[in-house]
């Protein structure tokens, strides 16, 4: 049964987002989501993000992997992911949810105060995703950020505060793991972080998985395996995964023709290019614009 914490949360949102869609607020990296109706599975790059459930089910599929999160429950996603995600909508009550990024300059101003909570910390999480259950001081400080939402003052005063506060409960809490792991910068996880940043920002560039791996200090084959450990991809397949991403946005967006697209995204042959574009999407990148 839902807490009268949870039942609030909901009005809130309910109040927030009056139509379907995700709704960007006034605080910058905080989206609010509203579906009224389940939606198939879709490719979907997510950048690092703590998504909170209020109301309805989402799965995130990652390889043969399953994450599920509904209300009372949060997914995070601690380096930049490609996964297929639906949106199951029950008893005609829409799907909610409320998406905030992950700040990781604040992650790791936090972590520097916190070396005792970072020290306990003995296992890594196999994937940059996981699911953990909200509790009362996290479902508090959700409350106060909606509350927050409603109002241009208190939005300006307390909202930047709010967001350092969700941070660190979510740290405490059991999904901070996830986050955590990424302090171990001579360990595996930090420079996998930095591969997939790289991978992510710098996708038309030639790959050299020999380079990235020297990069990060590893043999190529220790980088493979803890690359595919934490993200469900090769990072031939991650980097192929964000162009298609990037394409899509760029085509879309009507800002380039097919054509024109695949190649601003690295690749050198546009019949390749639509193959794997309606592989992944559904659709050829012609029902994209």
């Amino acid at each position: 049964m839902a807490s009268a914490s949870d039942e609030a949360i909901v009005r809130r949102l309910l109040a927030l987002a009056p139509r379907e869609g995700d709704i960007g607020t006034r605080l910058p990296g905080v989206t609010l989501m509203r579906a009224n109706s389940t939606r198939p599975p879709s490719a979907v790059l997510q950048s690092p993000t703590i998504v909170v459930m209020a109301q309805g089910l989402k799965r995130g599929f990652l390889g043969s992997e399953v994450f599920h999160y509904q209300p009372g429950q949060y997914l995070i996603v601690s380096v930049p992911l490609p996964f297929y995600c639906d949106t199951i909508v029950k008893d005609g009550e829409p799907m909610l949810a409320l998406a905030v990024e992950i700040d990781m300059g604040l992650v790791f101003d936090l972590l520097a105060k916190m070396q005792a909570t970072a020290a306990a910390s003995v296992e890594l999480p196999s994937r940059g995703m996981a699911v953990a259950e909200l509790d009362d001081t996290l479902r508090d400080v959700l409350e106060r950020l909606l509350a927050c939402l409603a109002s241009n003052e208190e939005l300006a005063v307390l909202g930047p505060q709010l967001l350092r506060e969700l941070h660190y409960r979510v740290l405490q809490g059991a999904g901070g793991d996830c986050l955590r792991s990424l302090a171990s910068w001579h360990g595996r996880r930090g420079p996998i972080f930095l591969a997939c940043e790289y991978l992510r920002t710098r996708y038309a560039e030639p790959l050299s998985v020999d380079a990235l791996a020297k990069e990060a200090a590893m043999s190529t084959s220790s980088f493979h395996k803890a690359f595919k450990a934490l993200t469900g991809h090769s990072p031939i397949q991650y980097l192929k995964a964000v162009r298609l991403h990037k394409a899509h946005e760029l085509i879309a967006r009507q800002e380039s023709p097919v054509a024109q697209a695949a190649f601003a995204v690295g690749y050198a042959s546009a019949s390749q290019f639509s193959r794997e574009f309606k592989r992944l999407f559904g659709y050829s990148p012609a029902e994209a614009s």
